[in-house]
């Protein structure tokens, strides 16, 4: 059952969670600077410690850890274009900013590809940086949440119904009907209660000893409310009610876009999608890149309204 749970959980492992919004310093009203305004070398916190990093290298780890190598070029070009509106996000008004994302070293790649795979693979995603430029999402002047996914349960969602407030006109729900059919786009999880009990624990509103040796039943789980894309927002666990995302983490789900059946006396989980499901589908933008459509094609699709825009104007106060 473990095994399991490690499979599941490593499904999800490519997920990224939406990082806070933070203004960035912006020079006027986008005056054009020449030249590349990324920096050589960032630091980055690795364990207990910090180093630094050539740029491209932190930049290419990232994407080597979000995305499918394999994708096409124009959906790997749409990645890192969100990959650099995030990083940029980061670093903000930040003089002396430590990034902390986790990437994928050189080294990493050689280790899970081979020397000579690793060096097709870096260089592929490298060219993917380089072809975008500098161009990130912005939406009224600011850096966008560029927000992705793996794979939506068929239409992402709504992002200001999803993150609260109205600063989220750009993330509306898109049609993306061929992750329908992926492989993974239907998974299930089989627990018993008991397993299903023990692995929420962790956030389970303390009970007295009377209740804490209750045995868990069907009854005692049940989806309280969704959202208009069918991902659950609220479930009722005994006597309380969580949001969907906790019950995702802690079982190590693909999404919280999930039903459940009791099947012979055990909690049957089925997911649909793998991520959050706000933002781009890394799926649906493979599938538009086979279809000829551009990463700005791409990107123009997800990000709604937004701007896909050269920022040597934004100041990036790093090393």
């Amino acid at each position: 059952m473990k095994k399991k749970i490690q499979r599941m959980t490593a499904a999800a492992a490519a997920l990224l969670i939406i990082p806070y919004i933070i203004t960035v310093l912006i020079n006027g009203k986008y005056i054009k600077v020449s030249g590349n305004t990324s920096p050589q070398y960032v630091k980055v916190q690795v364990g207990n410690s910090q180093k630094k990093v050539p740029w491209m290298d932190y930049f290419v780890g990232i994407l080597a850890k979000e995305i499918d190598i394999s994708y096409g070029e124009e959906a790997l070009k749409a990645q890192a274009v969100l990959t650099r509106t995030n990083l940029y996000r980061q670093v903000g008004e930040k003089k002396d900013v430590t990034l902390s994302g986790e990437y994928m070293t050189y080294t990493d790649m050689e280790k899970m590809w081979g020397k000579k795979e690793a060096k097709k693979i870096y260089d592929r995603l490298e060219k993917a940086v380089e072809k975008t430029g500098e161009k990130v999402i912005l939406y009224d002047g600011k850096l966008a949440a560029a927000s992705f996914h793996q794979l939506s349960n068929g239409k992402t969602r709504n992002g200001n119904e999803v993150l609260g407030g109205e600063e989220y006109p750009y993330l509306q729900p898109k049609e993306c009907l061929q992750d329908i059919e992926a492989k993974q786009q239907l998974q299930t999880l089989t627990l018993t209660y008991d397993e299903a009990k023990e692995y929420c624990r962790p956030f389970l509103v303390a009970v007295d000893k009377k209740e804490s040796g209750k045995k868990f039943t069907f009854q005692d789980f049940e989806i309280k409310e969704t959202d208009s894309a069918g991902y659950v927002t609220k479930i009722r666990i005994g006597n309380d009610v969580y949001s969907g995302e906790e019950f995702r983490t802690a079982l190590g789900l693909p999404s919280s876009c999930f039903t459940l059946q009791d099947q012979e006396g055990s909690l049957k989980i089925t997911t649909k999608g793998v991520g959050h499901g706000l933002g781009m589908s890394q799926y649906t933008a493979n599938e538009m890149a086979k279809e000829g459509k551009t990463c700005d094609e791409i990107l123009q699709y997800f990000f709604e309204g937004a701007e896909i825009k050269e920022v040597a104007e934004i100041l990036l106060n790093i090393e």
